[in-house]
């Protein structure tokens, strides 16, 4: 991707953003979070990754709301964008964000196991020098 497409990315991710969270009325896209945008080298094309948290949210309805919400979408981008065609919008679902809380989670479950672990260690070598004192 050129500078300029990575450019044009930025401002359709943040304004994307923007426009989901104050213009589009859908309660299926409320706490959607963009990830990323990649625009074809021509700009008649954007492909968005979006992602969610709310474990109550199913990816179809989501999309279902993205893609109910694509005319609202590219009209309000055609205000900002400097480019002589809006892209067409192509919403994908990313889990990655989910994964990662996923694991999150995951890693915090074992933390007070690790806790003891480390105070056990802390506890040996606390042991260890009397033990070479006494000698």
């Amino acid at each position: 991707m050129n500078r300029r497409q990575e450019k044009v990315s930025s401002v359709i991710l943040h304004q994307l953003s923007m426009i989901i969270n104050r213009k589009v009325q859908d309660p299926r896209v409320r706490g959607v979070h963009l990830v990323d945008v990649e625009v074809s080298h021509d700009f008649s094309f954007a492909k968005i990754r979006y992602s969610f948290l709310d474990e109550g949210q199913k990816p179809e309805d989501v999309q279902k709301g993205l893609d109910s919400a694509k005319a609202l979408m590219r009209k309000e981008l055609r205000k900002e964008l400097t480019t002589r065609v809006v892209p067409e919008l192509a919403f994908f679902y990313d889990s990655s964000i989910k994964h990662g809380d996923h694991i999150l989670e995951l890693l915090r479950s074992l933390e007070p196991s690790n806790q003891s672990m480390a105070e056990k260690e802390a506890m040996e070598t606390k042991e260890e020098p009397n033990e070479s004192t006494m000698a």
